[in-house]
Parts: structure tokens; sequence; C-alpha cells
């Protein structure tokens, strides 16, 4: 846990970021030797009490039984940072893959995609697209993945630290609705045939273990 960024912690955003990092502030490891009274100096009674106990675990919100999945992510911290695009794409293809499969798996589809880049001073950014029809299969999600990575990566370019991938607006499937009228069948980003691949590729790897079948390249 001393290895995460603060950034990965929820509720702290992009500008409690940048209040955070004038303090030196960056990872859990960061925070861990100041005391309470020190944090609470710094960022005031709430927001120090509370930066004290989350960099230790410790969360005093109740438990909520049955609640629902609001979201989906799966990301990664690169043992050494990488600026290659087409790593970088691969990377983001095999996250993608696993998002989509969580989703599958239990049985719900996602409106939303959200590309998460934490470039290697700590800067944590992300883009999201919601789309019209959600989506399920890891082509599509990929799809919309890599145009969020292209964006992130044309309006800052540096080498990444992490990269994640988040499906959120979740819906059970069979819940989406019919597609609009206006909308024409070759206007959707996924198709009968992305959701069929999709499930024979869950098939064979429950069958025969979760990498009996991987993705040939990004390039798709």
């Amino acid at each position: 846990m001393l290895q995460f960024a603060l950034a990965d912690i929820p509720l702290i955003g992009p500008k409690a970021q940048e209040r955070l990092a004038r303090f030196g502030l960056r990872t859990v490891r960061d925070v861990i030797p100041h005391d309470r009274e020190t944090l609470v100096g710094w960022l005031g009674e709430r927001e120090g009490a509370w930066l004290h106990e989350r960099a230790r675990g410790v969360d005093r919100a109740p438990v909520e039984a049955n609640r629902e999945t609001k979201s989906v992510s799966r990301d990664e911290t690169f043992a050494t940072d990488l600026d290659d695009d087409g790593a970088l794409a691969a990377k983001l293809l095999a996250l993608a893959d696993r998002a989509s499969a969580d989703v599958r798996e239990a049985g719900l589809i996602a409106r939303t995609v959200t590309v998460k880049l934490r470039d290697a001073d700590f800067t944590t950014r992300q883009a999201s697209r919601t789309l019209a029809d959600a989506v399920q299969s890891d082509r599509a999600v990929y799809a919309v993945a890599r145009e969020l990575l292209t964006r992130l990566r044309a309006a800052r370019r540096v080498p990444a630290r992490l990269l994640g991938v988040a499906l959120s607006q979740l819906v059970r499937a069979g819940r989406e609705g019919q597609l609009s009228l206006l909308e024409s069948a070759g206007n959707t980003l996924e198709t009968d045939r992305d959701r069929v691949i999709s499930r024979v590729i869950d098939e064979v790897r429950e069958k025969f273990g979760p990498d009996a079948l991987g993705r040939g390249g990004a390039q798709r």
C-alpha cells in the first residue's frame, strides 16, 4: 500500500493532488511519517485528520450490505516508466480485455469508459466518454479506450507510470433498452458479433484457464 499514489484514494481529485504536492505528499509513503497534528496544521482539521486515517487504511464509513457495483476498473503500475505508444497500446488492450471480462462476468454492461494515466511526475489525468449504447465486449471497450489514451497523450507527452481502464454507468445486461429509432444498426459501436465472440472467449477461458486465449496485438 505504501507505494500507492494519493490519487488512488477516492475523493482525492486533481486539485487536491496539487495542494498535497506542495507539501511533498504524492504517495501514501510520503504521508505515513507525518503525525496527525502536522497534517492538520497543513490541511486543516477535517482534511488533515481524514488523510491521516486513510493513508493508514482506516475508513469509518459504514459498510453497506448488498451494495450494487458502481464501476469496474483495472490498472497497472509499471516497473519502468513507459513512453512508447505501441507499448502503452498493448498494455491498454490487456486492461480493456480484463475490465470488460469482469463486467460480463457480473452480468453487466457499461455506458461510460474512462482511461486514467499517471505521468512519471505523479500527475494523474483521465479522460472519459459516455456512449449512447452500453457495451461489454473487449473490442468495443478497447476502441473507445484507445481514442481516450490518444487524447491524453496528445495533451501531455511524457513517460507514463500507471495506466488504467474503468467502466461505469453499469446496468444489467438486457435492461439497456431499445436502440433509438433515429439510429441505424450500422452506427452502433458494438455489434452482436462482438458480444458473441466475447462470450466464446469467456467460455474458453473458464474451461482452460484465464491465459488460454490471448489477444494478438493492439492494432485491431
